[in-house]
């Protein structure tokens, strides 16, 4: 058995993060919920879910708040330390920022994500 996946590395339209552990990836496909009926299980319902990536930094003086709250149309990539990646394409910032503790959540929604 090869390498788990432990550690991300979180890179917005170029710029390779200061993340910390706990880096999160929805890839965007379909989730499936089961239907009902009177003798059990019916079937399913698809419903599409928006591809994102969250994860929290540790504000410096070289972070710029209002970059970050400003962005749309970015790529953002998820590398993980086992050799696969994943891109938002088309991204933004999703959220309002807020630090604490010197720590700034921030979570990226795009139109896809695309596995590499």
């Amino acid at each position: 058995m090869g390498q788990l996946t432990g550690r991300a590395y979180i890179t917005v339209a170029g710029k390779r993060l200061a993340s910390k552990e706990g880096a999160k990836l929805g890839f965007g496909n379909l989730e499936r919920t089961a239907e009902l009926g009177d003798g059990g299980v019916l079937g399913y319902k698809e419903k599409p879910t928006v591809p994102y990536i969250e994860c929290t930094i540790s504000h410096s003086a070289d972070t710029s708040l209002s970059e970050f709250a400003d962005m749309v149309d970015v790529g953002v990539s998820f590398d993980t330390d086992s050799g696969r990646s994943f891109v938002l394409r088309n991204a933004w910032n999703a959220k309002a920022l807020e630090m604490d503790k010197g720590d700034v959540a921030l979570r990226f929604e795009g139109m896809s994500c695309e596995e590499r």
